[in-house]
C-alpha cells in the first residue's frame, strides 16, 4: 500500500447518513462476535473509531494502518490505543499473533490481495478467524472508491481465501431495495453521476453533498451499541460467481491448519 489513505476514509466529525451508521455498525459488530475474550487485529483501522468497541469484546485489540495522519487522529481521540503503523502485505507481527483479524472496508485498498491474505493466514492462530467486508461490485450503480485497486465479488474473494488456506462462508447484508419515490427522483441523477464518474471523490466532500441532499444529519464517533438497528447477514452461494442484491460482502473465513 502507498500514499495517504485520508480524503477516502471515515474521520471524527463528519456527517453520515443513517445507513452509513449501520453499516459501521454492522461490520464492528460482526467482527467482535468473531473471538470475544481473544485478541484482535484491525488491518487499516483508519481513524480507530470502532478500536473501543472491539476493545470491549476481546482480550486484547492492535489497530494498524498505513496513513500515519489517519493513525495521529486516531491517537489523539484514543490516547490508550494500540496503535501499529502498517501495510497490509507486510504485517509487523509474529506468526499465530492472533485470534482474529479484520479487513474492513480496505482490501479493494491493496495491490497485491494474495500477498495480503497470507500475511493474514500467517498471523492467526490455526481455527482463528478473518473478517473481509468490502461494497458489492455487482450491485446497481456500484462506484469504485478513488486510490481502489481491485473489488472481488462474491465468487472471487471465496476463491482468493480457500486459495489463501482459509475455509470461507460469504455473506450479505443491506439489500437492494424497491426505491421510495424520492429514491426514484435521485437515481437518475446518481447513475449519470457513476457514469460519468461526477461523484465527490473525498469522504467530506461527499459528507457535504449528502447534507445538500438530505439536511442535517448526525456525525460520525465512537462505534458503540444502539448506534442503528443490527439484522443478521445471508449466507451465500459463492460458487454462483455473482449476487447482486446486497449492498455489502462479508467473507468469514476460517483458518485451516499448515
Amino acid at each position: 500500500m502507498t500514499g495517504d489513505y485520508t480524503a477516502v476514509t471515515e474521520t471524527w466529525g463528519l456527517p453520515a447518513s443513517p445507513e452509513q451508521l449501520a453499516m459501521q455498525y454492522f461490520r464492528y459488530r460482526m467482527g467482535a462476535e468473531l473471538a470475544p475474550g481473544g485478541a484482535v487485529l484491525e488491518v487499516g483501522c483508519g481513524s480507530g473509531m470502532g478500536l473501543p468497541y472491539l476493545e470491549a469484546h476481546a482480550r486484547m485489540t492492535v489497530g494498524g494502518d498505513y496513513t500515519m495522519a489517519l493513525l495521529r487522529e486516531a491517537r489523539r481521540h484514543l490516547p490508550d490505543a494500540n496503535l501499529v503503523r502498517m501495510g497490509a502485505e507486510h504485517l509487523p507481527f509474529v506468526d499465530h499473533a492472533f485470534d482474529a483479524v479484520l479487513m474492513l472496508e480496505m482490501i479493494y485498498y491493496v495491490a497485491d490481495h494474495e500477498a495480503a491474505l497470507a500475511e493474514c493466514r500467517r498471523v492467526l492462530k490455526p481455527g482463528g478467524r478473518l473478517l473481509v467486508c468490502l461494497p458489492n461490485r455487482d450491485r446497481p450503480d456500484f462506484n469504485a472508491s478513488p486510490y481502489s485497486t481491485r473489488y472481488p465479488n462474491l465468487g472471487e474473494i471465496a476463491s482468493l481465501l480457500r486459495d489463501s488456506g482459509f475455509e470461507p462462508r460469504v455473506y450479505g447484508a443491506f439489500p437492494v431495495e424497491a426505491a421510495s419515490s424520492r429514491d426514484r427522483v435521485l437515481a437518475p441523477l446518481r447513475h449519470l453521476a457513476v457514469r460519468y464518474r461526477l461523484i465527490p471523490s473525498s469522504m467530506r466532500a461527499k459528507s457535504m453533498l449528502k447534507r445538500i441532499l438530505y439536511g442535517k444529519l448526525p456525525e460520525l464517533g465512537v462505534v458503540r451499541d444502539g448506534l442503528a438497528d443490527y439484522a443478521d447477514p445471508v449466507e451465500l452461494d459463492a460458487s454462483a460467481g455473482s449476487d447482486s442484491r446486497f449492498k455489502n460482502l462479508y467473507a468469514v473465513a476460517v483458518a485451516t491448519s499448515l
